[in-house]
């Protein structure tokens, strides 16, 4: 029997994916995910905190209206090595530089002392439903060679 090369082996978990299920509408949904699920919304990997201003953007995943409950920052690197960035402040808005909607007012990154540290925030709007289809990642205070993951979370309204 031939030997077959089906390529280069690939490894990857589920918490490095952002991952779509699609949706029959006219059918049932897959549980937990379609509208109104409280689900990833957007995430940013590898953000800068070494600039001041919009550091990048977040796409928001597969949703047109959507309610923002929390953002989670992890992953805190300095020069590529765990490290902390507590006092590198972040914040998300609807806008550039700072403007629109802030989702999250800017806030120290407190939580972030090293690369295993996960911090989960409340954000700061919970009560009005946002259509932005871009957040923008704005850095405050900055931290010289250090990236931080940004991810938020909420609800799909839509």
């Amino acid at each position: 029997m031939a030997n077959v090369n089906l390529g280069p082996a690939v490894t990857s978990t589920p918490s490095q994916l952002a991952v779509l299920t699609p949706v029959n509408i006219a059918g049932p949904t897959v549980p937990g995910q379609g509208g109104n699920a409280l689900r990833l919304l957007g995430v940013a990997r590898g953000v800068s905190v070494a600039g001041a201003g919009d550091a990048a953007l977040m796409p928001i995943i597969n949703s047109t209206s959507w309610l923002p409950t929390q953002m989670v920052t992890s992953n805190s690197l300095l020069a590529g090595v765990s490290g902390s960035i507590a006092t590198a402040t972040l914040g998300l808005f609807t806008a550039a530089a700072g403007g629109g909607t802030a989702i999250k007012t800017a806030a120290a990154l407190a939580g972030n002392t090293s690369q295993t540290a996960a911090v989960v925030v409340a954000t700061t709007v919970t009560a009005v439903s946002q259509t932005a289809q871009t957040v923008f990642v704005n850095i405050g205070t900055t931290v010289a060679t250090g990236t931080v993951d940004v991810f938020l979370y909420g609800f799909d309204i839509s």
